[in-house]
This record gives structure tokens, C-alpha cells and sequence, in this order.
């Protein structure tokens, strides 16, 4: 970052200023104050910087993963999003579930929850990070 000023710089062009009790001193103590100022401002906003991924989006991303999942599986005869969990600023894990008809014999019905989690990119884009195995369970009749 072309603004990133560490305390180390911002000490030295702080040096650079004397503060004394001359006539025209106080014009030096407002420049050295104000210096100060832009210095830290710009050392907490360049290192404070990420993403924030809305809990909304993660959601909505978990359905559409969830329904294209869904239709391009055969078997699958329904989906649903589950609940989701904040994990940090720009990670938020959401809970998809499938149900599956004929799997292993005509007619048994079969429920698999997956945990997908969700990050954004350096572009701030919502991408899927990782995701879990399948959890998935013979559905009783």
C-alpha cells in the first residue's frame, strides 16, 4: 500500500519536527499533531482491511449449491438448507441436506447433510473454501 506507514516511519517523520517555544512553534506543533494523526489513521485502515461475507449470502449460496446439486443427481428428490454458522468475519459454514429416492432398493429414501463453508476471495467474491463429508442416513418409513 502506497499509504502504509508503520510506527517506525511515523516516528521518524515526527522527528523531522521540533517543538519548541519560538514564535511560529505552534504552527509546527499542529503539523507535527496532524502528521501524527494521517500516519496512524492510515496504519489502522491498510492492516484492519478484509472481507465481510453477510450471513445472507452464504445462505443463498448454500441453496443454489443445493438445488443444482440437486438436479443434476438423478436420485435426488428434494433439498434444503439447513442452518448456518459464523465462523469468523468472512467465513460463514451453512448446512445443505439432499434426499435421495432409490438408492440402494426401490423406494428407500436416503437424507445426507453436507457442511459447506464458505470464505470470499481477494476480489471479494463468495467462493466455496472447503467442505465437509457427506453425512448421510437410511430415512425410516
Amino acid at each position: 500500500d502506497r499509504y502504509h506507514v508503520n510506527e517506525a516511519q511515523a516516528f521518524k517523520i515526527l522527528s523531522r519536527f521540533s517543538i519548541g517555544t519560538e514564535r511560529g512553534d505552534g504552527m509546527r506543533s499542529s503539523l507535527a499533531i496532524a502528521a501524527l494523526a494521517m500516519a496512524l489513521t492510515f496504519v489502522g485502515t491498510a492492516e484492519a482491511f478484509q472481507w465481510h461475507l453477510g450471513y445472507g449470502q452464504a445462505k443463498h449460496e448454500t441453496r443454489l449449491f443445493a438445488e443444482e446439486t440437486c438436479r443434476l443427481e438423478r436420485k435426488c428428490i428434494a433439498y434444503a438448507v439447513g442452518p448456518c454458522e459464523r465462523v469468523s468475519d468472512s467465513r460463514v459454514d451453512c448446512v445443505a441436506g439432499l434426499l435421495y429416492k432409490g438408492v440402494a432398493e426401490p423406494g428407500d429414501e436416503v437424507a445426507c447433510n453436507i457442511v459447506l463453508h464458505w470464505g470470499v476471495n481477494h476480489s471479494g467474491q463468495v467462493v466455496l473454501k472447503n467442505h465437509g463429508s457427506p453425512n448421510c442416513r437410511q430415512v425410516e418409513t
